[in-house]
Formats: C-alpha cells, sequence, structure tokens
C-alpha cells in the first residue's frame, strides 16, 4: 500500500475528507475512525465520490469499534477491526492524519 489516510473528524462538520479524496490514488486507502465513522451516513456527495474513489483504486474502511459505538454498520467488505488498522499502519509507506 502506498499512502494510509486516516479520516478522523465527523464528515458532517469538517472537509478533511475531500482533501485525502482529492490526493488519494490507486493504492491508497483511506480509513474512516472516530467520528469519521458517520460518513457511512452521509453527506450525500460523500457516497458517490468513495465509489469513485473505489473504481479508481482507492481502498475505503470503516474501524468497527467505532462504528459499534456510534450504533452504526457498514458493508462488511469495507470493515477493519483494530487489527486490521493496526496492519494497514504497518504496511502503509505514508500515514496522512
Amino acid at each position: 500500500m502506498e499512502n494510509l489516510y486516516l479520516i478522523t473528524r465527523s464528515t458532517f462538520e469538517r472537509t478533511a475528507w475531500k482533501l485525502a479524496a482529492r490526493l488519494a490514488k490507486s493504492g491508497d486507502t483511506l480509513c474512516f475512525i472516530q467520528d469519521a465513522v458517520l460518513a457511512v451516513k452521509g453527506p450525500v456527495e460523500l457516497a458517490g465520490k468513495l465509489s469513485e474513489l473505489e473504481s479508481a483504486g482507492v481502498t475505503v474502511r470503516f474501524l468497527k469499534e467505532d462504528l459499534a459505538a456510534r450504533g452504526l454498520s457498514a458493508p462488511a467488505d469495507k470493515v477493519i477491526n483494530y487489527d486490521g488498522l493496526t496492519e494497514l499502519i504497518e504496511n502503509a509507506k505514508r500515514i496522512i492524519s
């Protein structure tokens, strides 16, 4: 994996996800953790952009424990646990948060 973008703030309040989406390229991963997991509920423009990114070879993941803490769920193939997050961090060339 090239870059790992850790998105930590709510996508309703911050626009860090937009910057990460603009910079991400094939082989990169966007991982939504903490309040950023609220992204599974919107904003509307985010869902479309995440689909575009995945079509371009960018991996999108949501942290299971943070989803559960907020009573949310995401498609199983997009959910990782702490071990999965640790693996992403270990394998990334660069981590941007």
